[in-house]
Parts: C-alpha cells; sequence; structure tokens
C-alpha cells in the first residue's frame, strides 16, 4: 500500500509516525517519573510515621518534660497570634 501513496502523502505518513513515537516517548518519560514520586511519596508517609513513633515513644517515657514543652509551645503560639491581631 505504501507504494501507492503520492509523494505528501508519504511525508504526513512520516510525520504522523514520527509524532506518534515522540508522544510514546514522553508517556513513558512521564510514567518513569510519576514512579519516582510515588516511591518518594512512600518514603515520606514512613518518614512520617517513624517520627510520630518516636514523639509518642518521648511522651511516654518523659510525660513532664512533654506537657511542660506543649505549655511553653502553647504560651509562645498564643502569645504570637496576639501580636499578629493588634
Amino acid at each position: 500500500m505504501e507504494s501507492k501513496m503520492s509523494g505528501p502523502q508519504k511525508q504526513i505518513e512520516r510525520v504522523s509516525d514520527g509524532a506518534h513515537r515522540a508522544v510514546d516517548q514522553a508517556a513513558n518519560r512521564v510514567g518513569a517519573i510519576a514512579d519516582r514520586f510515588g516511591e518518594k511519596a512512600d518514603e515520606l508517609l514512613e518518614m512520617k510515621e517513624d517520627w510520630l513513633e518516636a514523639g509518642r515513644d518521648y511522651v511516654r517515657e518523659h510525660p513532664v518534660a512533654a506537657l511542660s514543652i506543649a505549655l511553653a509551645a502553647g504560651y509562645v503560639l498564643s502569645a504570637f497570634m496576639r501580636g499578629a491581631r493588634d
């Protein structure tokens, strides 16, 4: 069938094939990037869980210190918020 195509038709076919290949390559690259982002998201979720567990362990081991830190943070935050309103 290709032998029956005229010059412009052959050129259009080549351009079309090239465009399809470019789109396929771009889709493959985007897929690879999405996979990497998914892996990084999983790593961040795991880090979050590790930090939460470490915080829970600290509170269990040092309840008075944890309460003092929470009170101090609340005081500083309320002072900051009061200053922001004025």
